[in-house]
């Protein structure tokens, strides 16, 4: 309303602070509470309005900013309610503070937990790479072994030539790499896979 007065615009403002929470409260508070700073700039209950909306809206440093300003033009004006409505805007201020130092504390914790799922998800990953390798160092151990046992009973066995023998250790040796590569590719393909999805 164009006519409307500073009585008008304050019960208005105090009506909207104090009313059931709802959804953009905090913003449009901000936005009527700026439009009557501009208006009475040297009014300090339009300040505290302002510090009240920025307060809800959880922007700490503007709200301290101005309800420090609101308490210091109080200061200047000299009414007989001063000590009430000042008592009112430390309290305001406390909250503001306490407000400001519960964010910057969540903030504080909201980093530490990323950091730590961010080390989970590699100690997760790290284990998981391990236990991939453990499978592959098995299998490859197995072959060996088998290689080293298969290849003592041919060369122990006296019937077969140097030649013959030499070839029954080649095939055995390739068969037996051929199971480990099998081995370690399969291992390889499956935990792919897993790590796509």
């Amino acid at each position: 309303a164009p006519q409307r007065s500073r009585h008008v615009v304050d019960v208005c403002l105090n009506g909207l602070a104090f009313s059931v929470p709802f959804n953009g409260q905090g913003e449009l508070l901000r936005q009527l509470a700026q439009e009557a700073v501009d208006t009475h700039p040297d009014d300090h209950m339009f300040r505290f309005r302002l510090a009240t909306a920025h307060h809800l809206c959880a922007d700490h440093d503007a709200a301290l900013s101005h309800v420090d300003a609101a308490v210091a033009m109080l200061a200047r004006h000299r009414t007989f309610s001063n000590e009430l409505i000042l008592e009112q805007y430390l309290v305001k201020r406390d909250a503001i503070q306490e407000a400001r130092l519960r964010a910057a504390r969540e903030a504080e914790h909201e980093v530490r937990w990323r950091r730590q799922d961010a080390a989970n998800a590699e100690l997760e990953r790290a284990m998981h790479r391990s236990s991939v390798r453990a499978v592959e160092l098995v299998a490859v151990f197995t072959s060996a072994i088998a290689f080293a046992i298969g290849s003592l009973q041919v060369t122990l066995n006296g019937n077969l030539k140097l030649r013959e023998r030499l070839w029954l250790l080649t095939g055995l040796g390739a068969g037996l790499a051929v199971f480990a590569l099998i081995i370690v590719g399969g291992t390889w393909l499956i935990t792919r896979r897993r790590s796509r999805r």
